[in-house]
């Protein structure tokens, strides 16, 4: 018998909600939203522990499309709601679990963030070849601002 893993949907809508308020009191340039790790289940569950456990058969139970497509929408509603514009990035993770086979999995990057000059420099991110550059604009986008009085966030 397997046990469902259980997608904390009210959770993460909480956390959305509550960078949204940060972002339009201008505390950040921009957010990347809680990532939603790659994880792995084994097929049959063993309460007594009598099967190594580098001989369990696992499997994926990371989100599906599906499951992204709705984590998606969710946060545009969100941002909608305080007035953001926000940015998904598609990319790729490979995972495998105790030296098992290795699989691609499907995760995104969803950003929020307030000035459009910003979206620029995110969407730049992923366009950059020079580790360094990248580097420096991570840090500057995840970076703490002091929050402004207007809810503006120009860099």
């Amino acid at each position: 018998m397997t046990v469902p893993t259980q997608i904390p949907w009210d959770l993460y809508q909480g956390k959305v909600a509550v960078w949204c308020e940060c972002l339009r009191a201008g505390a950040r340039r921009a957010v990347l939203l809680p990532r939603l790790d790659t994880i792995f289940a084994p097929r049959e569950e063993d309460p007594g522990r009598h099967t190594e456990y580098d001989r369990l058969d696992w499997r994926l139970v990371s989100p599906t499309e599906s499951d992204w497509s709705r984590y998606l929408e969710m946060v545009a509603k969100q941002a909608e709601r305080a007035r953001l514009p926000t940015h998904a990035q598609r990319v790729e993770t490979i995972a495998s679990w105790a030296g098992g086979r290795r699989v691609a999995v499907p995760q995104y990057h969803i950003w929020l963030y307030a000035d459009e000059t910003v979206g620029g420099e995110i969407r730049r991110l992923y366009d950059e070849p020079d580790p360094d550059t990248r580097r420096g604009l991570w840090q500057w986008l995840l970076a703490w601002t002091t929050p402004q009085t207007v809810h503006t966030n120009k860099p």
